[in-house]
Protein backbone atom coordinates (compact mmCIF):
# COMPACT_ATOMS: atom_id res chain seq x y z
CA UNK A 1 0.00 0.00 0.00
CA UNK A 2 1.13 3.50 -0.83
CA UNK A 3 1.27 5.64 2.34
CA UNK A 4 1.57 8.85 0.29
CA UNK A 5 -1.65 8.01 -1.53
CA UNK A 6 -3.39 7.32 1.78
CA UNK A 7 -2.20 10.71 3.07
CA UNK A 8 -3.62 12.37 -0.05
CA UNK A 9 -6.97 10.68 0.54
CA UNK A 10 -7.01 11.81 4.18
CA UNK A 11 -6.22 15.41 3.16
CA UNK A 12 -9.42 15.42 1.10
CA UNK A 13 -11.61 14.33 4.04
CA UNK A 14 -13.19 16.24 6.92
CA UNK A 15 -11.46 16.33 10.32
CA UNK A 16 -13.60 13.35 11.35
CA UNK A 17 -14.37 10.60 8.89
CA UNK A 18 -15.15 6.91 8.89
CA UNK A 19 -13.58 4.12 6.89
CA UNK A 20 -16.49 4.14 4.44
CA UNK A 21 -15.83 7.85 3.74
CA UNK A 22 -12.19 7.00 3.20
CA UNK A 23 -13.03 4.22 0.73
CA UNK A 24 -15.38 6.48 -1.23
CA UNK A 25 -12.68 9.16 -1.56
CA UNK A 26 -10.08 6.48 -2.40
CA UNK A 27 -12.24 5.46 -5.37
CA UNK A 28 -12.70 9.07 -6.52
CA UNK A 29 -8.95 9.76 -6.40
CA UNK A 30 -7.84 6.50 -8.02
CA UNK A 31 -10.38 4.10 -9.40
CA UNK A 32 -7.52 2.06 -10.88
CA UNK A 33 -5.86 1.52 -7.47
CA UNK A 34 -9.22 0.45 -6.06
CA UNK A 35 -9.90 -2.02 -8.86
CA UNK A 36 -6.38 -3.45 -8.48
CA UNK A 37 -6.97 -3.85 -4.74
CA UNK A 38 -10.26 -5.65 -5.38
CA UNK A 39 -8.58 -7.88 -7.95
CA UNK A 40 -5.85 -8.81 -5.46
CA UNK A 41 -8.62 -10.46 -3.40
CA UNK A 42 -10.33 -12.22 -6.31
CA UNK A 43 -9.83 -15.69 -4.81
CA UNK A 44 -10.91 -14.87 -1.26
CA UNK A 45 -13.69 -16.91 0.29
CA UNK A 46 -14.96 -14.13 2.57
CA UNK A 47 -15.97 -11.73 -0.20
CA UNK A 48 -13.87 -9.52 -2.43
CA UNK A 49 -15.20 -6.20 -1.12
CA UNK A 50 -15.00 -7.28 2.51
CA UNK A 51 -11.41 -8.48 2.11
CA UNK A 52 -10.28 -5.34 0.27
CA UNK A 53 -12.02 -3.01 2.71
CA UNK A 54 -10.58 -4.93 5.67
CA UNK A 55 -7.12 -4.44 4.18
CA UNK A 56 -7.75 -0.69 3.92
CA UNK A 57 -8.98 -0.55 7.53
CA UNK A 58 -5.98 -2.52 8.79
CA UNK A 59 -3.61 -0.21 6.92
CA UNK A 60 -5.25 2.86 8.48
CA UNK A 61 -5.03 1.28 11.94
CA UNK A 62 -1.46 0.03 11.71
CA UNK A 63 -0.22 3.30 10.19
CA UNK A 64 -2.45 5.69 12.13
CA UNK A 65 0.45 7.50 13.82
CA UNK A 66 2.32 8.26 10.60
CA UNK A 67 -0.96 9.08 8.82
CA UNK A 68 -1.73 11.51 11.67
CA UNK A 69 -5.12 10.01 12.50
CA UNK A 70 -6.60 8.40 15.60
CA UNK A 71 -9.48 6.08 16.29
CA UNK A 72 -12.55 7.78 17.75
CA UNK A 73 -15.25 5.12 17.98
CA UNK A 74 -17.17 2.59 15.94
CA UNK A 75 -20.02 3.92 13.82
CA UNK A 76 -22.62 2.52 11.47
CA UNK A 77 -22.80 4.01 7.98
CA UNK A 78 -23.68 3.07 4.43
CA UNK A 79 -20.99 1.04 2.72
CA UNK A 80 -20.09 0.75 -0.96
CA UNK A 81 -22.79 -1.89 -1.46
CA UNK A 82 -25.42 0.52 -0.13
CA UNK A 83 -26.25 -1.16 3.17
CA UNK A 84 -25.35 -0.08 6.69
CA UNK A 85 -22.44 -1.73 8.44
CA UNK A 86 -20.17 -0.97 11.37
CA UNK A 87 -16.79 0.60 10.74
CA UNK A 88 -14.15 2.74 12.41
CA UNK A 89 -14.55 6.48 12.89
CA UNK A 90 -11.28 8.48 12.65
CA UNK A 91 -10.04 11.96 13.58
CA UNK A 92 -7.12 13.84 12.08
CA UNK A 93 -4.56 14.66 14.75
CA UNK A 94 -2.63 17.42 12.90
Amino acid sequence: MDKNFYNNVIKELDTEFDTHNFIEKFIVLSEKKYVNLLHSHIDTKKGIFRAAHSEIGRFLSVNSFSLKIEKVNTVTSENIKKYDSKNQNWRKTH
